[in-house]
């Protein structure tokens, strides 16, 4: 099935989900160093790297799975879905969130027939209008 998602739907949407990830981020950053670091000015880089990558995929993995889009999706009308029309299955989740990381895939859209990115292939999802 062809997706009929353009590239720039896709880029409002990254935007838009981006600003709420860092808000999320944030706010659970804040709730760990008032609770652990009360008077401690630095927190490490690896404490942070901690916290952004699994809020950050929760909040994909779970949108994605249970509602079919996330808000920046919701936003830009569209919704990711297996080919036979079914929810994607966490393992999709999993697979579409590790090559959407590496955001230059979504290049890879142009130069396919089906109008997919890479990290559409690779978990066998497609994203269409809603």
């Amino acid at each position: 099935m062809k997706s009929n998602v353009s590239f720039l739907r896709r880029l409002g949407a990254v935007f838009y989900d981006a600003f709420l990830v860092f808000s999320l981020v944030f706010f659970v950053m804040g709730v760990i160093i008032i609770a652990l670091f009360k008077n401690q000015a630095q927190i490490s880089e690896l404490l942070f790297y901690t916290v952004t990558l699994p809020v950050t995929y929760f909040y994909f993995s779970l949108s994605w799975v249970k509602g079919r889009q996330t808000l920046g999706m919701k936003a830009w009308k569209f919704q990711v879905t297996q080919a036979s029309g079914e929810n994607i299955t966490q393992k999709q989740a999993l697979i579409r969130f590790i090559f959407a990381i590496i955001g230059i895939v979504s290049l890879s859209q142009w130069f396919n027939k089906d109008n997919l990115a890479l990290h559409d292939w690779l978990s066998k999802t497609i994203l269409i209008k809603k």
